[in-house]
């Protein structure tokens, strides 16, 4: 009597059928989480192609950057730089009405001197709700030796912004990031059944699932296995710091967040009111509003900044309204994560609140620096090149993932695993992978958004 082909759809297992004599318990939700891993991957595999590739042109945003905008982000002009105030009133002359936002300095001893300060525009009645750059902003960059505008970039056009829309939605708006969302979550369920899936169970299976020499079918299950097990930190960390910011599970995460009171804190602008004289006023602090007049004391909120020990790339923010101190920054998310946040009265020279990176929340500072390395920031270079290698071994994945089902399925059909075996021994307490996953997924297959 012949045995049944191997490839047969109604095979019970993605790998060589149990021996005998090994426990029935052992392999009793075997099936059920092949299943899940078949249409987990199956259905978000397309989508987790499009993440990888544009996630690779993302990681790349800065150089992509910086050629298309060279002229306006290279200084040229030499020389000692000129007063930050006449910098800003450069760029202020470009659009006179508008209100000046941000401003961000090049940091001092910048190699070579190249680096131009950047002032971010709002025009009048600009909203400015909701994530991402306010609509109609526009950064004008100026030459700190001369104070000349060097070029001008809309927000909404940058390519940090269009690739980051391209990632998360193909730029099809809010309607599509509910896709992406959904297919994050069963990239989840995937990595834990594809785990459980291949995890050996005896020292010749695990022999075996390092052998790329078996022919066919096997070799590219066995690739597929290999660099699922290889890249499933990275695709895990990728997932779960790619999730904080999505509808449904950034949602319930921030409400997670201020339930353990882990929100990152933020420094008071509020200033004293000022002591009441007769006859001529002095300068108030409270009289700090984004006029040409306040805009004349950043010289001195940036040297105070300087001295409160923020050496790297300063972003500042002048007050909304009076009675508020400006807000100075660093703008870097390169470790080590150096986030100071300090507020100074720009009429007196001093700072009035501070906050450090140890005074973050633990919750906190594990989603700034997630954030910093999905968006390859953390180790710059570093991160953009392994970033870059993650995305094609995802890919890599995938591709033997798809060649694995077209060599197992049958002539015609869909080839999909078969379902649970009830008459199976209960729950295989004894093999922990399983179990683990088995606990995991069961609940994300009922609810295909599960972090809702």
């Amino acid at each position: 009597m012949t045995a049944p082909h191997r490839d047969s759809a109604a095979e019970a297992d993605p790998d060589e059928k149990p021996p005998p004599q090994q426990p029935r318990r052992r392999a009793a939700l075997r099936p059920l989480l092949w299943r899940l891993h078949f249409f987990g991957g199956l259905l978000a595999a397309p989508v987790v192609l499009s993440l990888a590739v544009t996630g690779i042109l993302y990681a790349w945003n800065p150089q992509i950057e910086q050629a298309q905008y060279r002229q306006a982000l290279t200084a040229v002009a030499e020389g000692p730089a000129r007063p930050l105030s006449e910098q800003v009133a450069a760029a202020r002359a470009t659009h006179p009405d508008w209100q000046v936002s941000t401003v961000t300095p090049p940091a001092p001893n910048t190699p070579g001197g190249e680096e131009t300060t950047g002032v971010t525009l709002t025009p009048p009645g600009a909203d400015s709700g909701g994530f991402g750059p306010v609509a109609g902003a526009t950064t004008v960059y100026v030459d700190p030796a001369s104070a000349q505008v060097t070029g001008q970039i809309v927000e909404t056009r940058r390519p940090d912004e269009w690739l980051r829309n391209l990632h998360s939605s193909w730029r099809l708006g809010p309607v599509a990031e509910p896709i992406t969302e959904l297919a994050a979550s069963w990239v989840l369920v995937s990595l834990l059944t594809g785990l459980c899936l291949w995890w050996p169970r005896s020292r010749r299976g695990l022999r075996r699932a390092f052998r790329l020499s078996r022919p066919g079918r096997a070799r590219w299950r066995s690739l597929h296995g290999l660099l699922g097990v290889g890249f499933f930190v990275g695709l895990l960390l990728m997932v779960g710091t790619g999730l904080t910011w999505t509808n449904y599970a950034g949602t319930w995460i921030d409400v997670a967040r201020s339930q353990f009171r882990s929100e990152a804190p933020s420094v008071s602008t509020q200033l004293a009111a000022a002591p009441a004289t007769g006859g001529h006023q002095p300068e108030q602090p409270g009289e700090q509003t984004a006029t040409p007049e306040a805009l004349a004391g950043i010289d001195r909120v940036a040297a105070t900044a300087r001295d409160a020990g923020l050496h790297g790339v300063l972003e500042l923010e002048p007050p909304d309204k009076p009675g508020q101190a400006w807000t100075a920054g660093l703008d870097d998310n390169r470790w080590p994560i150096e986030a100071t946040t300090v507020a100074v009265d720009a009429a007196r020279g001093q700072v009035t609140d501070r906050v450090d990176w140890d005074d973050h929340p633990l919750l906190a500072k594990a989603t700034t620096l997630g954030v910093a390395y999905h968006q390859a920031q953390l180790f710059g270079l570093a991160n953009q090149i392994g970033l870059t290698v993650l995305a094609l071994g995802v890919i890599a994945v995938v591709a033997a993932g798809y060649r694995t089902w077209w060599l197992r399925r049958p002539p015609e059909g869909l080839g999909a695993p078969p379902g649970w075996d009830r008459s199976c021994a209960p729950c295989p307490y004894r093999c922990w992978p399983v179990s683990v996953c088995s606990w995991c997924c069961c609940p994300c297959s009922a609810c295909p958004l599960w972090p809702i």
